[in-house]
């Protein structure tokens, strides 16, 4: 074998064991990037799940506070419905004259007690606003 035959042999090894080399750091280089890009789009997906979760959170809590707000309005249209009401109904002369009375039972006995418009509505005040809404058919 003459020397350029060897050294040409030497080459071809040399490139061809090059070749593997290349080929080996290929073969790791995409197997990281595959391993990288799923990472990477694991780490996406828990953000966005995240990101979703407290989107809905704060969605439901905006909705439950609108809810609130529109029941504490209509509460208070209500209220102030039932007032109307109660001082039209005060307005009323046959009324003012009538004297509702109250028994009180105690260990002395049962005594009676006129309610002045004032107290009859401050202790009946519930009642007489179910009543109402009853009769406005609210």
């Amino acid at each position: 074998m003459s020397l350029e035959k060897i050294l040409e042999k030497i080459e071809q090894e040399a490139e061809q064991e090059v070749e593997a080399i290349l080929a080996e750091a290929r073969k790791k280089a995409d197997g990281l990037k595959r391993e990288a890009e799923e990472k990477a789009r694991a780490q996406a997906e828990s953000i966005i799940k995240q990101a979703e979760t407290e989107a809905s959170l704060e969605a439901s809590r905006i909705l439950t506070q609108a809810q609130l707000q529109r029941r504490m309005e209509l509460l208070k249209t209500r209220r102030e419905l039932i007032s109307r009401v109660i001082e039209e109904a005060l307005k009323n002369e046959e009324l003012k004259k009538l004297r509702l009375k109250k028994e009180v039972v105690s260990r002395e006995g049962i005594l009676e007690e006129t309610l002045e418009t004032d107290r009859l509505l401050a202790e009946l005040g519930p009642e007489v606003e179910n009543d109402i809404l009853a009769w406005l058919k609210i």
